[in-house]
């Protein structure tokens, strides 16, 4: 019994496809989370993984919240 080198077969194009350059709408988000230091994915997934990994204050808005106003 031999394995294949590839469970799949392989794309054909899977090179130029990792090669495209992302466009702003996709960089911006992975971005954010570089500059926030929180997790990247869905989000509730990143709501999960930020509670497991002590990162809820990454996902938190920067900065002093609002005064609340007097009533």
């Amino acid at each position: 019994m031999t394995l294949s080198d590839w469970p799949l077969p392989r794309p054909r194009s899977g090179v130029d496809y990792v090669n495209q350059p992302q466009s702003d709408a996709e960089l911006e988000p992975v971005r954010r989370s570089l500059d926030r230091g929180q997790p990247y994915g869905g989000e509730a997934w990143v709501r999960d993984a930020a509670s497991r990994l002590g990162l809820e204050s990454s996902l938190r808005p920067r900065g002093r919240p609002n005064k609340e106003s007097p009533m």
